[in-house]
């Protein structure tokens, strides 16, 4: 089993989090051009990499608000009041 994170960021906003445990048994692996027969990408890796790019292609309204450090303050309402 291997375990594959994907971590997507917009300068310090964290736009997608994702863990993914993957059994590499089914895995497919190209070998690279140019290279010595060695080196390879999986199938999930070009995946991986399509789904970061979907999100980095995003639009405003589809992110979502920008909440800092994941608090959400209500309408009327701030973290000092509460303590």
């Amino acid at each position: 089993m291997k375990e594959r994170g994907l971590c997507i960021y917009e300068g310090q906003r964290r736009l997608w989090k994702d863990d993914m445990m993957l059994d590499s048994e089914f895995e497919v692996r190209m070998r690279l051009p140019g290279g010595d027969g060695k080196q390879y990408v999986t199938d999930l890796d070009v995946q991986t990499l399509k789904r970061a790019e979907a999100v980095h292609g995003s639009t405003e309204d589809e992110r979502g608000p920008w909440v800092h450090n994941n608090i959400y303050e209500a309408p009327g309402m701030t973290l000092d009041a509460l303590f």
